[in-house]
């Protein structure tokens, strides 16, 4: 519970430089950092992103555009047959893609216990969706 409440103070800390830093800029019309992600819209089609090599296999995601938006994104390629790998994506790779398709992005958080899923597979994503800005 220590470790918590230090982050927890940590984190209003940061919540509370950053706006303080906020109103220091000199543009009055200046978008929040947030609402530049939110913006971002995407050409419509289905992009394969690149296979990325890790310790622990290869990733490689497909994802999906409709309307400007990321609809769907799946794995062509998830890690090894090891037993232990199996188990892991099973449940990171459902739960990468719906932060994804909820975020609008690849700029997600890494799912914890997948060290090696979660940047293998969202850097491909993040490959995927520089090819649907295109």
């Amino acid at each position: 519970m220590r470790t918590m409440t230090r982050t927890v103070g940590a984190l209003a800390f940061a919540g509370a430089a950053t706006t303080a830093l906020t109103g220091c800029g000199t543009d009055a019309e200046a978008e929040p950092a947030g609402d530049a992600a939110a913006a971002a819209t995407y050409v419509d089609g289905t992009y394969d992103g690149p296979r990325v090599e890790n310790e622990k296999g290869g990733f490689q995601a497909q994802v999906t555009v409709e309307d400007g938006a990321i609809t769907q994104v799946a794995a062509i390629e998830a890690g090894t047959q090891d037993p232990q790998s199996l188990q892991i994506n099973a449940t990171a790779i459902p739960e990468l893609a719906e932060k994804v398709i909820a975020a609008q992005s690849a700029d997600v958080e890494a799912v914890s216990g997948a060290s090696y899923t979660s940047p293998g597979f969202l850097e491909s994503v993040e490959g995927a969706l520089d090819q649907a800005a295109g």
